[in-house]
């Protein structure tokens, strides 16, 4: 059988995350293999500074190793007209993170998950996040998709469609918080629905949260967090509540 170019570039995909996987199973034999998850109850799931559903949960689940880790992710509404799972393993080499993800959501011609052929839902993004300085601790951080039919700007060409992100994480008291700016250098229609814009700033954000243990069970937490989001270029703003439950 033949194999098209989407279809060789899904195999070296699955290649190259097993070869990551083989590797993390070696570091787990010597450093120990670690496991948390958990699960988000969110007023409003905005993402990137894009409004995607209503009230939602959203479970988590990590493993890690060294410094290693892949993580499953996803988002339900409570209306199940929304559903998004993402997948990402990620590398930390010092204040740099290295990561490569599968984003699927729902929303297209065709939502099937197992769909890899030149209409396939997914989308494969790599990213490095880099924090500046510990006393410092300004992050940069910069995602592209590199594969996804769904991948298009307003010209139905592939878009590459690119996120860059400045954030600075702060404490208030006993008040964790966050603020940045997130922008979109060039159109990327079907992901940030952006229209025909070329550079433009996509997020600006402040986010605040606290997390407590719980009592008698020291392993688990539940927070509360509270996220103000602006997206100038959509002319939006949602403000998102909800809570944290960890293990």
């Amino acid at each position: 059988m033949k194999l098209n170019k989407t279809m060789k570039r899904w195999i070296f995909i699955l290649i190259t995350a097993l070869a990551i996987f083989l590797t993390a199973d070696l570091c787990a034999q010597e450093r120990g293999v670690k496991f948390s998850g958990g699960t988000d109850l969110v007023s409003t799931y905005v993402w990137r500074g894009v409004y995607e559903s209503g009230p939602a949960f959203q479970p988590t689940l990590t493993l890690t190793a060294g410094n290693f880790s892949a993580t499953a992710w996803g988002s339900v509404d409570f209306d199940n007209k929304y559903k998004e799972m993402d997948l990402t393993l990620a590398y930390a080499l010092g204040p740099v993170t290295l990561s490569v993800a599968d984003l699927y959501w729902t929303g297209h011609n065709d939502d099937r998950y197992f769909l890899f052929d030149n209409h396939s839902p997914h989308r494969i993004e790599v990213g490095a996040s880099w924090v500046v300085s510990e006393r410092v601790p300004v992050t940069l951080s910069w995602y592209t998709i590199l594969f996804g039919a769904a991948d298009l700007n307003d010209k139905g060409e592939r878009a590459y469609a690119s996120y860059f992100e400045v954030a600075y994480p702060f404490t208030v008291k006993t008040i964790e918080m966050k603020a940045g700016v997130g922008m979109v250098p060039w159109n990327a229609e079907a992901t940030y629905y952006s229209g025909g814009r070329g550079f433009y700033v996509q997020n600006i954000f402040l986010n605040a949260g606290k997390s407590w243990n719980i009592p008698g069970m020291e392993s688990m937490l539940i927070g509360i967090f509270t996220n103000l989001v602006w997206n100038p270029a959509l002319e939006d703003v949602n403000f998102v509540g909800g809570i944290s439950f960890r293990m």
